[in-house]
């Protein structure tokens, strides 16, 4: 029998989209990956999760940050479990070798109104005032402490 073959491309979900950034001023590699657009929910939801994937398995093999920051920012969100999924594919990449006393590869969380609600929720923070210090809405404040953590990654 002979085979045709049929060329693959990825999709893209029209709804999402995604930037790298870096802070000038850090001298640990903090990556920002950036996500805009509208994240549904539903089974729409897990085109959404396995691009967000995507672009952080990209990110962090090209890159190749001391640390992340997932920027939820512009992102509307308010709920769908397989988001998750991003924290698993950056932990498959960054963690897979390490002993059970070894540190995890430092991620932050960056939200706004926009995302908040659905992503305390998910990640099952009771008290959407007093966010865990993994989880910000300051850009600064998120850079700030995943250059130290990322810091202390590297330095342990």
């Amino acid at each position: 029998m002979k085979y045709t073959l049929l060329e693959n491309t990825a999709t893209k979900p029209a709804t999402i989209d995604c930037k790298y950034f870096t802070p000038k001023e850090e001298l640990i590699d903090v990556l920002i990956i950036a996500f805009f657009g509208k994240y549904p929910e539903g089974s729409l939801e897990h085109k959404h999760a396995t691009y967000i994937s995507k672009k952080v398995i990209a990110g962090v093999i090209d890159f190749n940050p001391d640390a992340v920051i997932l920027d939820y920012r512009e992102l509307e969100y308010s709920g769908g479990k397989a988001i998750l999924d991003v924290f698993e594919t950056i932990s498959f990449l960054k963690d897979s070798e390490n002993s059970k006393n070894d540190l995890s590869f430092p991620v932050m969380v960056l939200v706004s109104e926009k995302s908040k609600n659905g992503i305390v929720s998910l990640l099952l923070c009771p008290d959407k005032t007093n966010l865990p210090d993994w989880i910000s809405e300051d850009i600064d404040t998120a850079i700030s402490i995943a250059a130290k953590k990322g810091k202390y990654w590297l330095n342990h």
